[in-house]
């Protein structure tokens, strides 16, 4: 049996958590690992995060709303546009806590992106600049 390596063991962690984190409502695209490679210290702190997170009462609480009802139901619900069922209610409510923990202290590895405050400069200044042919 070949050992897995650091990157391999958090892939795995981060891909059978994916799903119910698309259904916590965190983008699709910080559900991956960033491109670099980062230190075995650093993917260790990233891995115990992210184990920590899918121990959490919140996040075993949205996998049992989740359960419920097999995945078809979940599917038909979204296809016909249905809304404002209980079981709804409850998936949303735990999906908010899950995504709340997301959002707190998520090491860097997990494809999280510093703010840029010079883009934000950028679009306030090109927003009121009015166009050369009309000046």
């Amino acid at each position: 049996m070949v050992a897995k390596t650091s990157n391999e063991s958090i892939s795995d962690l981060l891909n059978s958590m994916r799903s119910l984190l698309i259904v916590a409502g965190v983008p699709r695209e910080q559900i991956q690992i960033r491109a670099n490679k980062p230190q075995i210290q650093t993917i260790a702190k990233a891995f115990d995060w992210l184990h920590d997170l899918k121990m959490s009462p919140e996040y075993i609480a949205l996998f049992k709303v989740r359960n419920l009802l097999p995945e078809s139901m979940w599917e038909k619900y979204e296809l016909l546009d249905i809304e404002g069922l209980r079981e709804q209610e409850l998936l949303k409510d735990a999906g908010k806590k899950v995504l709340k923990l997301w959002k707190t202290k998520r090491p860097t590895v997990l494809n999280k992106k510093k703010k840029r405050p010079e883009t934000d400069n950028y679009k306030r200044m090109t927003m009121h600049q009015t166009p050369i042919a009309d000046r």
